[in-house]
């Protein structure tokens, strides 16, 4: 998936530069086989527009595209990223997560530049290579555009879907259609980006969420030095978006007239990483610091909340800048907005996720999130999507709990990859890219 160098100020860079320079170094040496096949060279990175990646005398190199193969044109996701290339420095020098590289953008490359190799490799319809694991069932896919970077639902039982889409000036809001029938509205509901940050030339790196709080749309992007801005927009009113002031937003969920944004402040509030609230039930929309994060953090984090109301926030970990996540009551949540006396992180029950992670949403009465690690060259290399159960705490009683890991979906290969993951109703979306194209799959618990 996507290299997420932006959120790793400095100290990351340099540490992502001397594991760069270790490589080369190694490479170098001339001690043994570099590859067998060009699935071996799958951690290169992405090649140049119209090469890819091929084994040739047991050394990686580039080679042209043939235009005879099936699956030459299977990684057409990639050009949607539009800002790659711009996105390495956005965080140059601030250490706050300016800009927002969430991972879950479309440019997860499928086939990892294999060429025809995926091919003759056997693949589901609906769920390509990707393995679905017991306890977990397969409903309904649905096509999506590659220009999609984050899908939401209204609640059911009709879902009503919004879409996230990359366009010439960043990212717009679109109407997705009806579940399942999902197509993309042809113009759009409004735009992410505040009017003055729409004049040509300006840099703007945009934030990869979307979020629904019963009754309008979150988007956000931030700009080098950590400004940011994110807006919020009712697609049923004839209203235009309003902008409000949200320094190095990265992720936001949301409950019925609330967002919680995963970042370094919002509006007049300012206080450092963590979670902060915008209460949207009265207009001017209100703000308060939520959740309040350890004095030394790598980064804001990912966020999500289940069914039952119950939050995972997280932060990524100084010097590894590898996720972490905490789960926190709905109870404690609500106290913590309505007395503005943020919750403790770290004093919450821990979501013990046994590797990084680069996206997590609400699955049922629990949240998935996408494992991994980042390789080499900071791409995250997508192993599974797994569910952990989160129990509510009883009055007196037991206090909130999170269950033992469940798996949902393994990756067997770079032939199918996960590019999105949403929430729809109780059950999950996931965003799968082969050879067959994007789409949405949904997927429940239970046989």
């Amino acid at each position: 998936m996507r290299t997420d160098t932006k959120r790793m100020g400095t100290k990351g860079q340099r540490a992502a530069l001397m594991g760069a320079l270790l490589v080369v170094a190694l490479g170098g040496t001339g001690c043994g086989s570099e590859c067998v096949d060009a699935f071996d060279c799958r951690d290169k990175g992405t090649p140049p527009e119209g090469q890819i990646w091929a084994c040739v005398e047991e050394k990686c190199e580039q080679v042209p595209v043939s235009t005879g193969g099936d699956d030459a044109g299977t990684d057409a996701g990639t050009s949607t990223d539009a800002g790659t290339s711009t996105d390495a420095g956005a965080d140059a020098g601030t250490g706050t997560d300016a800009g927002t590289d969430a991972g879950t953008g479309t440019d997860a490359g499928t086939d990892g530049g294999t060429g025809g190799l995926c091919d003759s490799v056997p693949r589901d319809e609906k769920l390509g290579t990707l393995q679905l694991q017991p306890g977990f069932s397969v409903a309904e896919a649905a096509p999506l555009s590659t220009e999609v970077v984050a899908v939401v639902s209204t609640p059911g039982p009709t879902y009503s879907l919004f879409a996230l889409r990359t366009t010439a000036t960043g990212r717009d809001f679109f109407a997705l259609g009806t579940w399942p029938d999902v197509k993309l509205g042809e113009a759009a509901l409004d735009t992410v980006l505040a009017p003055a940050d729409r004049a040509v030339g300006t840099t703007t790196y945009a934030s990869y969420f979307l979020a629904y709080d019963g009754t309008r749309l979150l988007g956000g992007y931030t700009k080098s030095g950590g400004a940011g801005t994110v807006a919020v927009l009712d697609p049923a009113a004839r209203d235009a978006a309003t902008y409000v002031s949200a320094p190095s937003n990265y992720t936001a969920a949301a409950t019925t007239d609330t967002f919680f944004i995963n970042g370094a402040g919002l509006d007049t509030v300012s206080e450092g990483l963590g979670v902060y609230a915008l209460v949207t039930s009265a207009k001017p929309f209100s703000a308060v610091k939520a959740v309040s994060f350890p004095a030394q953090v790598g980064g804001s984090g990912f966020s999500a909340i289940a069914d039952n109301g119950i939050a995972v926030f997280g932060y990524s970990a100084p010097d590894t800048y590898v996720n972490v996540a905490y789960a926190v009551s709905a109870s404690k949540l609500t106290t913590a907005v309505s007395t503005r006396t943020p919750v403790v992180l770290t004093g919450e029950p821990q979501v013990d996720v046994g590797s990084d992670f680069n996206n997590a949403t609400g699955f049922g009465g629990g949240v998935a999130v996408v494992r991994g690690a980042y390789d080499a060259n900071f791409a995250f290399v997508v192993t599974d999507v797994s569910r952990f159960p989160l129990t509510p705490p009883l009055v007196g009683g037991q206090p909130l709990s999170v269950g033992a890991r469940e798996s949902v979906l393994t990756v067997a290969d770079t032939c199918t990859s996960v590019d999105l993951v949403s929430s729809l109703g109780p059950d999950l979306l996931v965003g799968v890219t082969d050879a067959n194209g994007r789409r949405l799959v949904r997927i429940r618990q239970g046989q």
